[in-house]
């Protein structure tokens, strides 16, 4: 009964910490994204200047 217990506290675990990782894989680099992108657009310009 043991092990059942620990394994099931390592598949909620995992669970809650792949949901963190999607979190982070997602919202940090586009913070960063949002920020170089007036930078990024002098380099690669997709479209004419206004």
């Amino acid at each position: 009964m043991t092990s059942l217990l620990d394994l099931l506290s390592t598949l909620i675990s995992l669970v809650f910490l792949s949901i963190l990782g999607l979190i982070a894989g997602v919202a940090i680099p586009g913070l960063f994204l949002a920020a170089a992108a007036p930078w990024l657009d002098t380099f690669l310009p997709t479209g004419p200047k206004r």
